[in-house]
């Protein structure tokens, strides 16, 4: 049967797959001794993977795993989150935000440190909507991280909500289950990552959700409260931005930490601002049991014009920050990592 494979990627070596006098030679001693000792995992799941791929790879999965990937991409969290602080929940909005946020830093700290490569293409293949994955290393495994974290959250939301005998409670629960996996199982699926990075990832996402689960009445707090305690997020942010290692090759990670930790410098000060802004409204609430045909078109309206305005918005401030940005880094001579080009 002839199998259709939607996109491999080609580039002529992957993150991580240089000879190992390269890496070496260019990391700390400690980190490389790290690596070496994880590698020989990754590698020896390779022929696994590809052994599985062709034993139970179909059409209909392909083109299942490869749309479900999504749900664990940052584009999918820019559209999800916002809708749940514009109808009302926000507290819950900002807890999966800093989920996602911490999620994406960490997992791409631990990505650049280790340098550990996706399993081999060929042998396995790599189904994947994204044109740059090749250049991204597989440990941990940022869409596990993600996905398994915000399960266990509303998991523990519905627990917390229902009771053992209430089927909303069981329904909830097995919605985030089938998500969760979904997404990772379809990571090894699709050829993108081996066991060895899921499981890094799961362990990321647990150790994550349970900071967030835990802390999160300080947070609320923080934000609703009279202190100006949330403003730490800022030179918190950034510190996190300079602690993030220098990766062998160009790995995306990076970039995707600075934007996330720039949804947090804007979240939760802005968080805080709007609580004491008589112009700005947590949400649109509406009891679903008394809808009416004004109120589902304005909820309708919300939604188009909320999430166009996402991608305009976006589209703006890259344009805005490609301007902007270098002539204050020429100015003040701002140092800059060793695979970005200097400002013009």
């Amino acid at each position: 049967m002839t199998r259709k494979v939607f996109r491999t990627v080609d580039v002529d070596i992957d993150a991580g797959t240089h000879e190992e006098r390269v890496y070496a030679a260019a990391l700390h001693p400690w980190r490389s001794y790290l690596r070496s000792l994880m590698l020989p995992l990754v590698r020896r799941e390779t022929p696994l993977i590809a052994a599985m791929q062709k034993r139970i790879r179909t059409p209909l999965f392909d083109n299942y795993f490869l749309w479900t990937a999504n749900l664990g991409t940052h584009t999918f969290f820019m559209v999800f989150l916002p809708v749940l602080i514009w109808f009302g929940k926000s507290s819950v909005g900002r807890d999966i935000a800093c989920l996602a946020a911490m999620g994406v830093f960490w997992s791409g700290f631990l990505k650049d440190f280790f340098c550990l490569p996706r399993p081999l293409s060929p042998p396995v293949h790599r189904l994947t909507m994204s044109k740059g994955v090749a250049f991204e290393y597989g440990f941990p495994s940022t869409h596990s991280t993600n996905s398994i974290s915000v399960a266990l959250y509303f998991i523990a939301l519905a627990c917390e909500a229902y009771s053992p005998e209430s089927p909303m409670r069981l329904i909830c629960i097995l919605a985030a289950a089938v998500y969760a996996f979904s997404v990772v199982f379809g990571r090894v699926y699709c050829g993108m990552h081996s066991l060895t990075d899921l499981v890094g990832g799961s362990i990321l996402a647990y150790l994550l959700f349970w900071v967030q689960w835990n802390g999160r009445d300080v947070m609320e707090y923080i934000i609703i409260g009279d202190s100006y305690w949330v403003f730490l997020t800022i030179p918190l942010c950034l510190m996190f931005v300079g602690i993030h290692p220098d990766p062998i090759e160009r790995c995306p990670c990076f970039e995707d930490s600075v934007c996330f930790m720039g949804v947090m410098i804007g979240l939760l000060p802005g968080s805080w601002l709007c609580q004491r802004s008589d112009y700005c409204v947590m949400g649109l609430k509406a009891d679903v049991a008394t809808l009416s045909l004004y109120t589902l078109l304005v909820i309708l309206l919300k939604m188009v014009l909320g999430v166009a305005l996402l991608f305009v918005w976006r589209i703006v401030c890259k344009k805005a920050c490609y301007s902007i940005l270098p002539p204050i880094y020429r100015a003040f001579n701002l140092p800059h990592r060793k695979f970005e080009i200097g400002a013009r």
